[in-house]
């Protein structure tokens, strides 16, 4: 018989919803993990090794986090986004040459809900086009994205589609104040991975679903889809509700040791244990005063053409004028992966665990 999903009951008003069943490690987890990316050509591959390399040497940015709009259609109480009135569009300022200037090895499209953008695919060709080797990602909550939609996207190009997920159940549509979000989400998402797109459910861990944590990778895995992992912060609004508290400490150790034996197991989580042993840390506050990835590794550009040195961070420039930052920036108030991947990239537990993804991809 089937293993099934264990979710612990929630003090929360709804009840988590009929856990679907785990599929065990047998044949079929076999090269689960070969396509973490879209699959490239030889020559893509290449180009992507040349871009990397000469992004290390001029010292970044290695990403960019595009906001196409303020807008958003979710009221989740840890972001005010839902509050702006001004929309921001990608005509209101070069987009292409903003990203030709700071030539990224990556783009994500974010917001606000990026799907309220229209533009969008003409968007993601204009950057593939312009800008040699680019890859190009996409967060979304998902209430607005259909097979229809994610698919231009996808043939325009898009790398991935990366759909928030916190909780299973209805829990998550009371999270973000959409009813039937969670319904909408696990119903499309397998129609989307059999059609070959590289989905990635995205998953903040917190102190209300420190339950579901593992359990969504075991969701995602029976649906074809992968899952990365980023950190609580209350830096977007003074929110500090969610954070993890002293007393779910040795809760939170566990599902991190969990989540690094589901690593090898279930083949679908994207981030490196270097990543996830540092999460206890940041909750306790023990993370060093110290940025190396923000305003020099990792820019935000927003939907006015600005740029911040992170999403949390003040605006640093108009982007025709961008230098990237020489020094450490003094925080240490969020651990969202993106920051915590960057910063990891050359450490020698790093590039080890991508030796072996690669040597295992190529068997």
């Amino acid at each position: 018989m089937s293993e099934q999903i264990q979710v612990a009951p929630s003090p929360e008003r709804y009840a988590p919803s009929p856990a679907p069943p785990v599929l065990q490690p047998d044949a079929g987890y076999l090269g689960y993990d070969r396509s973490l990316l879209r699959p490239m050509s030889l020559g893509q591959k290449l180009r992507a090794v040349m871009k990397y390399v000469w992004v290390r040497l001029k010292g970044g940015p290695m990403s960019v986090n595009m906001e196409v709009t303020y807008l958003c259609n979710a009221t989740c109480d840890f972001c005010d986004y839902w509050k702006v009135k001004r929309s921001g569009k990608l005509g209101d300022y070069d987009y292409v040459e903003a990203l030709r200037k700071l030539n990224p090895l990556t783009v994500t499209l974010t917001g606000g809900e990026p799907m309220i953008n229209k533009q969008l695919p003409e968007a993601v060709r204009r950057i593939k086009d312009s800008l040699g080797f680019v890859y190009i990602g996409m967060v979304t909550h998902g209430s607005l994205l259909t097979v229809e939609k994610a698919m231009a996207l996808w043939d325009a190009g898009l790398g991935h589609i990366s759909i928030s997920l916190n909780y299973i159940g209805r829990e998550h549509d009371e999270e973000r104040g959409i009813e039937g979000l969670y319904e909408h989400i696990t119903t499309l998402v397998p129609q989307l991975t059999a059609r070959g797109v590289n989905v990635i459910f995205n998953t903040v861990i917190m102190r209300e679903n420190l339950d579901h944590v593992v359990p969504i990778a075991h969701l995602a895995r029976s649906m074809g889809a992968k899952v990365s992992y980023s950190c609580y912060s209350d830096y977007k609004n003074g929110n500090e509700t969610h954070l993890v508290d002293p007393g779910h400490e040795d809760q939170l150790e566990s599902v991190i040791e969990d989540l690094i034996y589901q690593k090898s197991r279930l083949g679908n989580i994207v981030n490196s244990a270097w990543y996830l042993r540092r999460i206890p840390d940041y909750f306790r506050d023990a993370l060093p005063q110290s940025c190396t990835a923000a305003g020099k590794w990792l820019v935000q550009l927003t939907p006015d053409g600005d740029v911040k040195p992170c999403a949390e961070l003040p605006v640093l420039s108009g982007y025709a004028d961008f230098k990237r930052v020489s020094k450490k920036i003094d925080c240490n108030r969020c651990w969202y992966s993106c920051r915590g991947e960057t910063e990891s990239s050359l450490k020698p537990g790093r590039l080890l665990e991508g030796l072996v993804r690669a040597i295992r991809s190529s068997a």
